[in-house]
């Protein structure tokens, strides 16, 4: 039929008058079918394809894929799921068969945990957080009494189903993670199916997934326990606590047993201790703690051991060039000590403006005259916290109301006991020494000390970075001028990230005021590492008495020297004396006074130098060792004229003396400036301690180093074509390309051996042939090679940089090659 008899044709004509309403029917109908059973498929990239394989509750805030697809398949709605949620949990495990057991259960721990946090975000468990009004005339006046008692009847609601959520998460994950260890007590139960599969089964995403869970829920449990406990936070709503007692007699826990941190009860330090008893609604919580002195303090009365309990997963640590963490299960917590010293730039002004030594004085509680007084244990104590619950079996585990929460010391335990079979702990070994450098202001309070004025000196303190450990080596470190132990951030943290390296060894940090007289620092310093060493260690016979290590950095490494040292200093006085001067009598009457005060018990064990017996290695970074004329530059001498001498030490001294003489004179004279000098001063190759500590000897029981600075690349570079097998590239920045004219010769681009583009030299260990050639114009712009140079040294390393080599990668380096080879000897 042609188009022309359609239109002609009556019927044809009534159907053309319905046709755009069919078409439009039809082209809906068509358009709807491809999304109904049509499946699309575009590319992406594979990054964002693993990261939602991988995201779920606890990374993206979201349900995982496999979580969603089980509701899915169930038919069930996810909010509807939320709102109903016993109910979709029942509909949900009727949708699963038995031999899908395994997923199942990351299934609901995932479920669990996200109802968790959507009731803790809710109003009415919000409310337990709430202050009171602040002004009951307003908006916010208190409720009336019918009104308290109904939200208090919905505010505890909801933190019972919270608990009992956050409980159930932490029984389904856990189960999950150890289902081939617990016995399969359920219906339809094929063991032998599900040993074979256990030794054919790798880790999936599943496994990250729910580990991720049963971590995230166990942090919320014991944070917000100790909070609730503490009376900090009402989240964990309900408890009831019985602290139990650890033993008829706890020992003593003073000082001497918090520094040497022993077992406080029989056993290891190793064995766990049950400490506290929790009840939260139909739950029993057991806590328990290391055997340990440090850890078990007030335990049984009072949660002080465990103040300002923080998860590291609510840490962000900037400055650290890494952070040093072991993988395993468990969470990584800092509990911070409520009697930890801190030393902040405040208190050190409020001391020098009242006369008072420091934060121990100005809060009336002792002198710290005594070297003891000054010996800080770590206030931050590291602990990995697992939450076992009890049972042996799937459906025993599942329904039970008792949680054991365990609380380690990550530095020596490695692992824990789960159902018969050890697990490696998880631990964050950088969170406590970051944390203690924050809230310590070390640099200022260092810089200060160097530029106030004080009535009276502030002494030098020693910080633990870790409970004392009898098995381990212990590193001292000593900064230079102006410094304070945070100069020594990128090698502590090194040290905590080198398994064998922090197995071993124990950091022990010198914080001194470099104002003070260098012979007086020294006989400071070695009075307080000898009193740390009589305490933790009276008999002498642990491990951590013996092969101990020295790092020092410029002052430091001067004062270093004369603790390995077992000269007389006082036999050397009269190469100081002024011959000019010695015509004129009262100068001369000066000099002899001066000799015998010296003499004095008071003052003669300053000259008296005897080796740290404990020490067998030391390494010096940069020491001027035979003085620098810096310290005699225009800028150096005017701030040198800003460097106090604390006024009670200046008293002490020239009473002491008993002479006739006026200060100025004694300071003038070269043997008085021994003590009336300040210690910046003093690094002047012209002054009376290098003139006489110089040629000081070290103990031939001494295995000693020298890393130096060099600021000049191209002798560096030079040295490395002299002893290529001692020499390291710098790979620390990308060498770029020289396009330049410069970089071309007539005949093309010049030889690669004269090229702008050469990559430098990092650093070289040079021979003692080698060294003995170097002279002054090797420095580092503040200490010459002449100066650092010690003779006698194991190796002698220089490294292209400036005088605070301590933060140079490569010094690093060296040093922890040097650490391991003193292990391996």
């Amino acid at each position: 039929m042609t188009f022309a008899s359609s239109v002609s044709n009556p019927a044809t004509h009534a159907i053309k008058k319905t046709k755009p309403v069919i078409l439009l029917g039809l082209i809906t109908a068509v358009a709807l079918l491809p999304a109904c059973s049509t499946v699309s498929v575009t590319q992406q990239a594979s990054a964002k394809t693993i990261s939602a394989q991988r995201g779920n509750i606890v990374t993206d805030d979201e349900l995982s894929s496999d979580t969603a697809s089980a509701l899915l398949s169930a038919g069930l709605n996810k909010q509807a799921c939320f709102q109903q949620f016993d109910l979709c949990l029942t509909q949900l495990t009727d949708s699963m068969l038995n031999e899908h057991y395994r997923p199942a259960l990351a299934v609901f721990a995932e479920l669990h945990y996200a109802k968790a946090r959507q009731l803790a975000d809710s109003k009415e468990c919000q409310d337990a957080l709430a202050r009171p009004p602040l002004d009951p005339y307003y908006v916010n006046a208190p409720l009336s009494d019918d009104e308290a008692k109904e939200q208090q009847k919905n505010t505890d609601a909801c933190l019972i189903s919270y608990q009992g959520r956050l409980f159930d998460a932490i029984k389904s994950s856990y189960t999950y993670l150890f289902y081939d260890s617990l016995a399969h007590d359920f219906e339809g139960a094929d063991k032998a199916k599900s040993q074979a599969q256990a030794k054919n089964r790798i880790p999936s995403d599943i496994d990250i997934q729910t580990q991720d869970i049963y971590n995230s829920a166990s942090n919320d449990v014991i944070t917000q326990l100790y909070q609730s406990v503490d009376g900090a936070n009402k989240l964990m709503g309900n408890t009831k606590v019985d602290y139990l007692p650890m033993s008829t007699t706890v020992p003593d826990t003073g000082n001497q047993g918090a520094i040497a941190n022993r077992a406080s009860l029989k056993g290891k330090p190793t064995d766990q201790v049950k400490v506290m008893k929790v009840q939260v609604d139909r739950y029993d919580l057991n806590i328990f703690l290391p055997n340990e002195s440090n850890y078990l303090q007030n335990a049984q009365k009072q949660t002080s051991a465990l103040a300002d309990l923080v998860s590291t997963y609510d840490l962000r640590l900037s400055g650290l060039n890494s952070i040093s963490k072991r993988p395993g299960l468990g969470i990584s917590l800092v509990a911070s000590l409520n009697d930890r010293y801190t030393t902040t730039v405040r208190q050190l002004l409020v001391s020098s403006l009242s006369g008072r030594l420091n934060k121990d004085t100005v809060d009336g509680k002792k002198d710290d005259s005594a070297p003891s007084s000054r010996i800080y244990p770590t206030g931050h104590l590291l602990m990995t916290g697992l939450i076992k619950p009890a049972g042996d079996s799937v459906l025993d585990t599942l329904s039970s109301h008792q949680l054991d929460i365990h609380l380690y010391n990550p530095y020596r335990s490695e692992s824990a006991t789960i159902l018969g079979d050890n697990y490696p702990l998880a631990a964050n070994f950088s969170a406590g020494y970051g944390l203690w450098l924050a809230e310590n202001q070390l640099d200022g309070v260092g810089y200060l000390n160097l530029i106030t004025r004080q009535k009276k000196a502030s002494l030098p303190k020693l910080f633990m970075l870790e409970p004392y450990d009898p098995d381990k080596r212990v590193i001292i470190m000593v900064h230079g001028l102006a410094s304070s132990p945070a100069t020594w951030v990128n090698l502590t943290n090194d040290i905590f990230n080198d398994d064998k390296l922090r197995d071993n060894y124990q950091v022990w940090q010198v914080f001194y005021p470099t104002n003070l007289p260098i012979l007086e620092n020294r006989y400071q310093i070695q009075e307080l590492i000898k009193s740390t060493y009589q305490q933790t260690d009276p008999q002498g016979g642990n491990r951590a008495s013996k092969n101990s290590v020295i790092i020092s950095h410029s002052m430091g490494g001067v004062i270093s020297r004369m603790m390995l040292s077992d000269d007389n200093l006082a036999n050397n006085l009269d190469a100081l004396e002024d011959k000019d001067l010695l015509e004129n009598s009262s100068k001369r009457q000066v000099d002899e006074m001066l000799k015998q005060a010296f003499a004095n018990d008071e003052l003669r064990n300053r000259f008296e130098l005897h080796r740290l017996p404990q020490v067998d290695t030391a390494i010096f970074l940069s020491s001027p060792f035979q003085g620098t004329d810096y310290a005699d530059r225009w800028f150096t001498r005017a701030l040198r004229r800003i460097v106090y001498l604390p006024v009670g030490l200046v008293k002490t001294v020239t009473d002491n003396l008993a002479t006739l003489a006026i200060q100025g004179d004694l300071a003038q004279n070269p043997l008085g400036a021994l003590y009336l000098q300040n210690g910046a001063s003093q690094l002047s190759d012209k002054s009376s301690f290098i003139q006489l500590t110089k040629d000081i000897k070290i103990n031939d029981d001494i295995t000693y180093h020298s890393i130096i600075a060099n600021n000049d690349a191209d002798i560096t570079r030079g040295l490395a074509q002299m002893q290529p097998g001692g020499a390291r590239i710098d790979l620390s920045q990308e060498i770029l390309e020289d396009n330049s004219e410069s970089a071309r010769t007539n005949d093309g681009p010049k030889p690669a051996s004269e090229s702008t583009n050469k990559p430098l030299v990092a650093a070289v260990t040079v021979d003692e042939d080698i060294s003995q050639a170097l002279t002054e114009r090797l420095s580092d712009g503040i200490v010459p090679y002449t100066s650092a140079h010690l003779e006698g040294a194991t190796s002698e390393t220089i490294i292209t940089g400036g005088h605070s080599i301590q933060e140079n990668p490569q010094t690093v380096l060296t040093l922890r090659r040097i650490l391991h080879q003193q292990l391996q000897q």
